[in-house]
């Protein structure tokens, strides 16, 4: 059943054997690491490859199987077992966690416990002395800024010596893509080999299997791929969806809810929260190959290589014309005022980073045709959405108030 399409169901929740019991157990063969977490007669799975020494060490927590599986839990509204040990750091984190989900979308989800056949205290994993991260990387341009701002150190007392890149199948390019993925893999290979970070491929059916609405979870995905290294590194990056000014809510990449995904010993990092996309644009500028091997496109005929002509596509090369800068091979072809005019912004963040493009190319002095264009759209596209909002509100109260009287 599609858990998408499935009804709330009522649990007895002094019952152990209504809650959702979760187990998870991995192999290990030479370059290989594959982890399974079974929930009923289903199981997620994360298949790892790469170099050993990126590879994560063998599970000590079994905190990956609660964070793979609480939206699932959640939307049937049945509360969850792990049967394995779990930080209680993230325990008591998944209690604000579970409530922030439930106060934002009531329609999709229900108030819940997480518990665990044992609690382990927050000193019970040992990690390395020097600070070290793996960061989520598909070569796009938050993940891109992410990894060149510390591998230089740009990122401060924050920066991260980076074990690993992680290239991530089964989210925007599909299990059974291996063409587009073995492209992304070969130019993400170039950049991260460019820096001296090591490149390790995930698989993982976690999007068909226990994704309940993808734009309310995907952070939670990443969050949970990343979760992996859990015992071998301080933390996962994630580069951030949008800046702190211009955060759109509820949105399944926020640094709220990624604060509440992390443990004491293991962080969930919404890097780079301060700078704006356009700025991000031109913070990498000097990394030459990143900028050749940029992929920010996931609606084109062939994922994998930019389409050039999507609203993504034409949005990045925006971001870089914001700031006068030439655009990278990767996004060749200036965009013409008719394809800027026909941008369409599906929802209110597409919008916000619109008007951020505006905003910074004025403070820059840019007054090119295109900027015109720009600011025509972005007025035609706050009508339109200003209509789609008060639709989806009313589907939103609808589907409330349909759950309640069921109750």
């Amino acid at each position: 059943m599609d858990l998408r399409d499935s009804p709330f169901v009522t649990y007895d929740r002094n019952s152990v054997e209504d809650k959702l019991i979760v187990q998870l157990r991995e192999e290990r063969i030479d370059g290989r690491v594959t982890r399974f977490a079974t929930f009923g007669d289903q199981q997620v799975w994360w298949e790892l490859a790469g170099p050993n020494e990126s590879l994560p060490q063998p599970l000590l927590a079994h905190d990956l199987a609660a964070t793979a599986l609480v939206f699932v839990a959640m939307h049937r509204g049945q509360d969850m077992h792990i049967d394995g040990p779990v930080t209680f750091s993230l325990l008591k984190n998944m209690e604000d966690l579970i409530a922030c989900w439930v106060a934002w979308r009531p329609d999709l989800y229900l108030h819940i416990t997480v518990s665990a056949a044992r609690e382990l205290p927050d000193d019970a994993i040992r990690l390395p002395r020097n600070p070290q991260a793996v960061a989520a990387f598909s070569g796009g341009l938050d993940a891109s800024f992410t990894a060149w701002r510390h591998v230089t150190g740009r990122a401060g007392r924050r920066s991260y010596h980076l074990l690993a890149g992680v290239l991530i199948q089964g989210f925007d390019i599909a299990l059974n893509a291996d063409a587009a993925f073995a492209i992304s893999t070969a130019s993400a290979a170039d950049s991260l080999q460019s820096i001296n970070v090591p490149m390790v491929t995930l698989k993982t059916n976690w999007r068909e299997v226990a994704c309940v609405n993808w734009e309310m979870e995907f952070g939670n995905g990443v969050a949970t791929c990343l979760r992996n290294w859990q015992g071998s590194a301080h933390a996962g990056l994630v580069g951030s969806d949008e800046d702190y000014t211009r955060l759109v809510l509820p949105w399944g990449g926020n640094p709220i809810t990624y604060a509440m995904l992390s443990s004491r010993d293991f962080q969930i990092v919404y890097d780079g929260g301060e700078f704006a996309r356009t700025e991000k644009a031109e913070r990498i500028l000097d990394w030459e190959i990143g900028l050749r091997n940029l992929r920010v496109c996931w609606e084109g005929p062939l994922t994998g290589h930019n389409c050039g002509r999507c609203e993504k596509c034409l949005r990045t090369k925006l971001n870089f014309m914001a700031v006068g800068a030439q655009l990278p091979e990767s996004l060749a072809g200036r965009p013409s005022d008719a394809q800027i005019r026909a941008l369409r912004a599906a929802n209110h963040a597409q919008l916000l980073l619109l008007e951020e493009i505006v905003q910074i190319a004025e403070k820059r002095k840019i007054s090119d045709p295109w900027l015109k264009a720009l600011k025509l759209t972005i007025r035609k596209n706050r009508f339109l959405n200003k209509f789609s909002i008060i639709g989806k509100t009313r589907a939103v109260l609808g589907k409330i108030k349909r759950k309640l009287v069921s109750r």
